[in-house]
């Protein structure tokens, strides 16, 4: 098995989604559980006012110059294809713009429905593109295979407020700063008969943001409720630092070529792409820094347990 299919079975490990539909799983149990009887009077708890809030859902993000940038190289391996004399079949695409996060904060409310809240959560984004092709409509098929991964770990700080609508049901809001340290990954991979591509990158960065949100928390007992909610971001991380490495195989000697530095979206001859440099590339080069847009929106589930 060589080092690319080691990889891509690595980026496809569904781990963080299947835990994201568990804990949904187990929040909808919770919700079918008797909250009270419509005769009996609503005991409030109130406790020290701490509120643990744990959580996962479905991520939306602009994906920024990795998305562009990502799709150009996917394009351009279509085209170097194509140009090679080969046609192309059946294309699986999927754009960098969703995923899945996992979550939880700490909240101390410590004016009644006013309350400060420490968190964090891992979003993943991890998407397989992948070409067909063949030669002269021949029966075996060929493939390149393209695979982004990101992980997004996140820190924030934010403020929550509180506002009951009846004994069942409460409002919250909540806003704040955000501090995100991103990891990206990439596989990319042309194989057939006599001839192998493939390029891989790693990099990472860290930079602040800011999240705020709206959530429903509907009541099932005195110390837990049910909780849905959708959550804003602003985000847009660069500077990241890492490294690339080529591999060629064109039925002769192998060539290899390895570079560290700082990952830049190009702009070349119509075919956006994502490219490690050295050192910063000469004046008049159409290129900047990567950007990783996380500006986007996730909807979420969870609970919340009141101490």
């Amino acid at each position: 098995m060589s080092d690319f299919q080691k990889a891509v079975r690595k980026f496809r490990i569904p781990g963080l989604k299947a835990a994201v539909f568990l804990f949904l799983l187990l929040g909808i149990l919770f919700s079918g559980l008797p909250a009270q009887e419509e005769d009996e009077e609503v005991i409030e708890f109130k406790g020290v006012g701490i509120h643990l809030r744990l959580g996962g859902g479905y991520t939306l993000l602009s994906g920024g110059d990795f998305n562009t940038g990502i799709q150009g190289m996917y394009d351009w391996g279509r085209q170097s294809i194509v140009s090679a004399g080969y046609t192309l079949g059946k294309s699986d695409e999927h754009p960098l713009r969703s995923g899945y996060e996992l979550g939880g904060d700490i909240v101390y409310y410590f004016a009644g429905r006013l309350g400060i809240g420490l968190g964090g959560g891992l979003a993943r984004v991890n998407k397989m593109n992948k070409q067909l092709f063949n030669y002269a409509a021949g029966p075996l098929d060929y493939a390149m295979t393209v695979v982004p991964q990101i992980d997004i770990l996140s820190i924030r700080l934010g403020l929550f407020y509180a506002i009951p609508l009846n004994r069942l049901l409460t409002i919250c809001f909540n806003a704040g700063p955000a501090y995100y340290s991103v990891d990206y990954k990439y596989s990319g991979n042309i194989q057939e008969q006599n001839f192998t591509y493939a390029l891989s990158q790693r990099a990472k960065a860290k930079d602040w943001g800011a999240e705020g949100g709206i959530g429903l928390e509907i009541r099932m007992n005195q110390r837990l409720t049910f909780v849905l909610e959708a959550q804003g971001r602003y985000a847009k991380i660069s500077g990241f630092d890492g490294e690339e490495e080529l591999y060629e195989y064109l039925g002769g000697p192998i060539s290899r070529s390895e570079k560290k530095g700082i990952l830049y979206y190009v702009e070349e001859e119509g075919y956006p792409r994502l490219e490690v440099f050295p050192e910063a590339p000469a004046t008049g080069f159409n290129v900047r820094e990567a950007v990783f847009d996380f500006t986007g929106v996730s909807f979420r589930a969870g609970l919340n347990f009141k101490f």
